[in-house]
């Protein structure tokens, strides 16, 4: 007889033979060299091993020493492929397998090498920190795959295990099963997989015994009792891929009918069944509410009240009646206008856009990070305060980059903390880790500016309040070189990154004729705008682009010009501004900080028309006029908006003439309208007269000369608004960065009362904004994003947002033309409602000074009349008691006799 199988247990609870148990054996096997030992079987279906022995006897050869180790070696082999299949099969149905990139493993603190590692293979991540990754980039997120499985996943916290040998095809998995995640915490122990095996012992098969119950299913079994009929079908070998012919024949020549008949010969033998069947239909428990109404009958009664037309007369009549129509007519008559004026019912979104205007949502509205540029050395750390494009090289821009200092750095060194490294680095498309071009300078550079139309001319405000100008026309070349070969790129990939050449600043302005705070703008005026000597606006357009306006904290908007001596280097340390306005407040008790400086220098449109299309040859005279522009210093203004610090926005007039002994202030109007800092006023490049101011935790649009207050406010944000730019393509599109590294996209075309997409670009403050708009049809749009960390980021915007709309320009013109009449109107119905405030107050003083005059003449009557009563009443007592003495004396014989 046969001896029983042999089972050991694995790691994985199955019954598999284990290793040491196997291996010795085998050893065992090898030493002694028994012949009773028949065959080795490893591996076996069941994941099981058997070691059958058979009786004593004649043996066949247990094989050779190599035989032996094969065996072991497939011993083991089966071991590990049975605890994998194991570890696979349990763990399968509740995990998602996911690749995180670099950036969604920063997001969920789950880096590679640092959070995890072979030792610590996992991380609970809160749900609601995936759900909101999710919802912040939508499609682009890693964890879009398992969305639906992390909403109905019933616990707040989702393991995600790293897995470095991929075993399920991605670098990580995803646990979304409690009980994986059960499995995965509490592995099952030895003690475990021993009871596991005793069970599966316990449900092993026993043998069949039989009880003659396998006659019925031999019954129902179905077998072939009769031959099968054979058919050979064969075609011609010549006849294969013949062509057919078709033809067409009347359907009653083919057709033959087979009618059935019975055949009287036919016998058929049954053998009879007893069968049986249950049909129950299942009873189901619905339930369902429904709302029910029971009809009531209900009367009412009512008496209307009846006058007749005496009655109504004297109400008519009554002075009552005459006071109230008084004091209510003249504010329903202003109603009534105010209703005829503006439809307080009408939907203004609804009439924003024309039904063919489609607006994109989803992933189409998504900036797309382009490129990022830092370097390591100049800009690492620190704050980038301004971005400038090149204006004649495609891929090429320049930034500026500022120490950043705390509060408390800042009131011990004040503006004297100067950086070690104070450069404007320019940047190139073709090599995003090497600079091309570093400008020097000795002081923190906070805005700049290349020339307009000589592109090797920058300008810049530094931080000791001084401006410096660069001559880069050596280098404007080497910039404009495209991409090289790999083979030179190779070549000088080393040399390159050890000589960036840099520049020194060519022009500093004077120190005594400065500003005495740091610059916070730098602006050229156009080719076609100029600035006199005496501050008259005049037109020039042959040696434009020679002028440029700066503010600064110390609460001055300077005027500078190149043209001063033959050679603009002979400036070095002698350069002075030659305008200097000073903005105090409307009282002249404290000067403003500036913070942006904003001038419309767009020409009239009407007589830009006259210039270019003349009617006839009689306006010659005219034309001339305009070519010389004596008269368009009519058109143009030398009026001026500016940002302050503590965010007011004023308007100004910086013409020199127009101050007076009375006005000694440039500043005609001020509003408070930010509560922090405005960082930016941003003209639209659509609409000259509308600029957009940002500031403290909210955006404001206004409109030029309009000083009623915004026609667009946001509401307050949850973090701070740094910085603002308006789309160059689209009317109604603009871009707002907020400290916490978001970028909103407001689309007012779509609406005005949020944002219509809000992207996560930076993980620190969003510093500065500057947008390109390449030339020709189907050219890149690109936004350059500056943060508080150095680096820069390029995105670029998708088609919705870069391509204007039908009819678009047309429909935010009608907007803003509405908002314009609502601030008017909403300004105009509060001057009203002050003066009805002020003539009710009054006429309630006149009423109630008329009522205390009234009471104290009632009082002065009352006490007169009762001292009349009190005089008449001792009259009376006195003629009562005289009476009486003269009764007393004349019954005592005491009076005397009176004469006759």
């Amino acid at each position: 007889m046969s001896t029983p199988k042999l089972k050991t247990k694995s790691n994985a609870g199955s019954a598999v033979p284990s290793r040491a148990a196997s291996r010795a054996t085998s050893i065992q096997k090898l030493h002694e060299s028994k012949p009773d030992i028949s065959r080795v079987k490893v591996g076996s279906r069941g994941n099981s091993a058997s070691f059958r022995k058979t009786s004593p006897g004649p043996q066949p050869n247990i094989g050779s020493k190599n035989d032996i180790i094969t065996a072991i070696k497939d011993d083991l082999a089966a071991e590990k492929t049975v605890s994998t299949d194991y570890y696979h099969k349990k763990q399968l149905e509740g995990i998602i397998p996911l690749f995180l990139t670099a950036q969604s493993q920063q997001i969920v603190k789950c880096t590679i090498g640092e959070d995890v590692t072979e030792e610590k293979m996992f991380r609970m991540i809160p749900k609601s920190d995936l759900m909101q990754d999710m919802a912040t980039r939508l499609a682009i997120s890693d964890f879009t795959p398992a969305k639906e499985a992390i909403l109905a996943y019933p616990r707040e916290e989702l393991m995600l295990h790293y897995d470095p040998e991929y075993k399920y095809t991605q670098n990580f998995f995803l646990v979304v099963s409690p009980e994986t995640f059960d499995l995965i915490i509490n592995p099952p122990s030895e003690e475990t997989n021993e009871a596991e095996a005793e069970q599966q012992k316990a449900k092993e098969r026993k043998p069949w015994l039989s009880h003659g119950s396998e006659k019925d299913v031999e019954m129902e079994w179905v077998r072939n009792m009769g031959n099968l009929v054979k058919i050979n079908v064969s075609r011609k070998y010549g006849e294969f891929k013949a062509p057919c012919k078709f033809a067409d024949r009347d359907a009653q020549d083919g057709f033959l009918e087979i009618k059935s008949y019975k055949d009287p010969t036919y016998d058929l033998n049954r053998m009879e069944l007893m069968a049986g069947c249950q049909a129950v239909p299942e009873l189901v428990s619905t339930e369902c509410q429904t709302a029910w109404f029971r009809p009531l009958n209900f009367s009412c009664q009512y008496e209307p009240i009846e006058m007749d037309y005496a009655e109504q007369e004297e109400i008519q009549n009554s002075t009552g009646m005459e006071d109230f129509l008084l004091n209510i007519s003249t504010r329903l008559e202003e109603t009534l206008q105010q209703n005829e004026m503006i439809n307080i019912y009408e939907d203004d979104y609804i009439n924003l856009g024309e039904e063919e205007v489609a607006i994109e949502q989803g992933s189409h509205t998504i900036l797309q990070e382009y490129q990022s540029f830092t370097d390591l050395v100049n800009s690492k750390d620190k704050c980038i305060s301004c971005i400038n494009w090149h204006p004649a090289q495609k891929g090429v821009l320049a930034v500026s980059c500022t120490q950043v200092c705390g509060f408390e750095d800042k009131l011990l060194l004040g503006y004297a903390s100067r950086s070690k490294l104070a450069q404007i680095i320019i940047w190139s498309f073709h090599d995003p880790i090497h600079p091309q071009l570093i400008l020097e300078s000795h002081e923190d550079i906070t805005c700049f500016e290349m020339n307009p139309q000589d592109s090797s001319i920058i300008v810049a405000g530094s931080v000791s309040g001084q401006i410096l100008l660069w001559d880069i026309s050596e280098y404007q070349e080497m910039l404009r070189s495209s991409r090289k070969s790999e083979s030179d790129q190779h070549a000088t990939e080393d040399t390159e990154s050890k000589t960036t050449p840099s520049v020194r600043y060519a022009v500093i302005s004077s120190i005594e004729a400065s500003h005495r705070a740091p610059v916070t703008d730098i602006k050229w005026l156009p080719k076609h705008y100029e600035v006199g000597p005496n501050g008259e606006p005049v037109e020039n357009a042959e040696n434009g682009d020679k002028q440029i306006v700066t503010c600064s904290l110390d609460g001055t908007v300077a005027f500078w010009d190149l043209r001063f001596k033959k050679d603009w280097k002979s400036l070095d340390l002698a350069w002075r501004p030659f305008i200097r306005v000073p903005m105090s407040s409307l009282d002249n008790s404290y000067d403003y900080s500036l913070t942006r400086v904003s001038l419309k220098t767009a020409f009239n449109e009407e007589i830009q028309g006259k210039q270019a299309k003349p009617s006839s040859a009689s306006d010659s005279a005219s034309n001339q006029e305009l070519k010389t522009g004596k008269s368009i210093v009519k058109t143009l203004s030398t009026k001026f908006y500016c940002a302050t610090e503590e965010g007011d926005l004023i308007y100004a007039d910086w013409n020199a003439e127009k101050v007076s002994d009375e006005k000694v202030t440039r500043v005609e109007f001020a509003y408070g309208a930010h509560y922090g800092p405005m960082s930016e006023i941003a003209r639209s490049p659509f609409f000259p007269d509308i600029f957009l101011t940002v500031g403290g935790w909210s955006f404001h649009i206004w409109k030029e000369k309009h000083h009623m207050g915004p026609l667009l406010s946001s509401a307050q944000a949850s973090s701070c608004i740094t910085c603002g730019k308006w789309s160059p393509t689209r009317p109604g599109v603009f871009y707002i960065g907020r400290a916490d590294g978001m970028l909103e996209v407001w689309d007012l075309l779509d609406k005005s009362h949020s944002p219509a997409t809000i992207q996560n670009v930076a993980t620190s403050a969003i510093s500065t904004i500057e947008i390109k708009q390449y030339a020709g049809k189907g050219s890149p749009q690109f936004i350059a994003i500056g943060d508080d960390a150095g680096t820069l980021h390029i995105l670029e915007t998708p088609k919705n947002l870069q391509k204007m709309t039908k009819n678009e320009k047309s429909v935010i013109s009608a907007y803003f033309e509405r908002e314009t009449k609502r601030v008017s109107a909403s300004s105009e119905r509060k001057k009203n409602h002050v003066k009805d405030r002020a003539a009710f107050d009054a006429a309630v003083l006149e009423q109630a000074q008329a009522a205390a005059k009234a009471l104290a003449a009632k009082q002065a009557e009352d006490q007169k009349a009762e001292n009349n009563e009190e005089d008449a009443e001792e009259l009376k007592e006195e003629k009562a008691y005289q009476a009486m003495e003269i009764a007393f004396l004349e019954a005592e014989n005491m009076l005397a006799p009176s004469a006759e």
